[in-house]
């Protein structure tokens, strides 16, 4: 058990499954793992897209930040997403993280600390 918002937690889950629809190109192949390891709770979201270069993945959760991608993708939006993600998760204690995927792409990773039943 988490305790935390739902309506943000939700948010965060839709963003991170939107960004992977948008920036995967012809047919998506997302993943998705929830488990707990130890006292935490992570969800894992991978895509097989076009990736984030390790240059830019720090940047990617500052407010209005775009990776530079020149004619990649022509995926519109304002730079909010990512940051708001971090933001709803570190509000609830939690982290967040990126890296490569295992079949290309990215993989994001949340974590939040799990309750202990009182």
């Amino acid at each position: 058990m988490v305790n935390g918002d739902r309506m943000h937690l939700a948010s965060v889950v839709y963003n991170l499954l939107d960004n992977a629809l948008k920036y995967s190109p012809g047919q998506p192949e997302i993943d998705v793992r929830l488990f707990s390891e130890g006292n935490e709770l992570k969800l894992e979201v991978a895509d097989r897209g076009i990736g984030i270069a390790p240059e830019h993945r720090e940047r990617i959760f500052e407010k209005f930040y775009r990776v530079p991608t020149g004619n990649v993708h022509n995926v519109k939006g304002h730079g909010l997403g990512l940051s708001y993600v971090a933001s709803v998760v570190q509000k609830h204690g939690g982290r967040v993280a990126v890296g490569d995927g295992k079949m290309g792409g990215s993989v994001f990773v949340i974590t939040l600390n799990l309750t202990t039943g009182s």
